[in-house]
């Protein structure tokens, strides 16, 4: 009669508690501190909006509610934190969820405020398909999405507006690009477009970079003569507020990432990183014409992160009249 021997299988140890401490916290102190640090120095917004933030890595997620007493306080927002472990799926605050992958987005609440979430750095470092530095891209896509908090009363009642005369109701910052992208010619008159904005950005003298806006604009212009006409009219004014969001939002990323406190990039190395593939183009373009108006017009920033939501179009054109 042989002998059964059993085993005992190893216990798993369970999993740490989710805490909104360590890493986490420091990591999410820095990017507010950035943020504040541009808010400061070159918007200096009158009513700063603070944002129910929703933070996540691959185990937890951890929510900061705006509380004038909470322990988490990072300039003038204060925020008391709650950390809960997820499994798979993030909660949202109207009740749905999304997966707990690389994403990053602003809405509106219901009660007229802006909510934020974005992943952590842990599930950018975790894409082996981006080439750009993760430490670097997380920094960055947060810059470009809390900026879209600031700018949900003013350019958020645009794109509403635009809603209600005829613009899909699905439609996002890829919306132009999606619908003419493929129309014959479209995409080499964009192109050459935003290379003239881009050209403007590193015109040599003030004279060069004014003239070499002029140029861009015009040429902005024609475009929109050509192919937004008829019923498609109302896409003139979307690519205006699309290039407006997408442009200062990739300028606010740019902004950190050559700032000696933050990125330390030098300025080509930035546009070259923020630009990344350059397949969206409402992205790559609106950056473009936020850095020719840098040269034309620095104040610029200011204007266009008043609640009343001023667009790429009157910039330039401020930005144009000759002092």
């Amino acid at each position: 009669m042989s002998a059964l021997t059993l085993s005992a299988a190893p216990l798993m140890e369970p999993a740490p508690p989710c805490r909104f401490a360590g890493g986490v916290r420091s990591w999410t102190a820095q990017a507010l501190g950035a943020w504040d640090r541009l808010d400061r120095e070159r918007l200096r917004i009158a009513q700063p909006v603070t944002p129910v933030m929703t933070l996540f890595d691959a185990r937890c997620a951890y929510t900061l509610t705006p509380d004038r007493r909470g322990d988490f306080r990072v300039g003038l927002r204060r925020y008391s934190a709650q950390a809960s472990a997820h499994a798979g799926q993030v909660a949202l605050p109207d009740g749905s969820s999304v997966p707990a992958t690389r994403l990053a987005f602003v809405s509106p609440t219901s009660d007229g405020g802006m909510f934020f979430i974005m992943a952590l750095p842990s599930l950018w470092q975790a894409n082996g398909s981006e080439p750009r530095d993760w430490r670097l891209l997380s920094m960055v896509v947060f810059m470009h999405e809390f900026a879209h908090t600031q700018q949900g009363l003013g350019l958020g009642r645009r794109v509403d507006d635009l809603l209600t005369r005829g613009l899909p109701e699905d439609a996002d910052d890829d919306i132009v690009q999606d619908r003419f992208g493929a129309r014959a010619g479209y995409q080499a008159a964009y192109e050459a477009e935003r290379d003239l904005f881009y050209g403007a950005a590193t015109a040599p003298g003030a004279e060069g970079a004014h003239t070499a806006l002029s140029q861009a604009a015009q040429r902005m212009g024609q475009r929109r003569e050509r192919w937004f006409t008829g019923a498609d009219t109302v896409y003139a004014e979307a690519d205006d507020v699309f290039l407006t969001l997408e442009g200062t939002g990739n300028w606010a990323a740019w902004t950190w990432l050559t700032d000696p406190r933050g990125g330390r990039l030098s300025p080509d190395d930035a546009t070259t990183f923020v630009r990344g593939g350059q397949t969206q183009w409402s992205q790559d373009h609106g950056l473009g014409i936020m850095l020719a108006l840098d040269r034309v017009s620095p104040n610029w920033p200011a204007i266009a992160f008043a609640p009343r939501g001023v667009t790429a179009d009157e910039l330039i054109a401020r930005a144009l009249v000759r002092q």
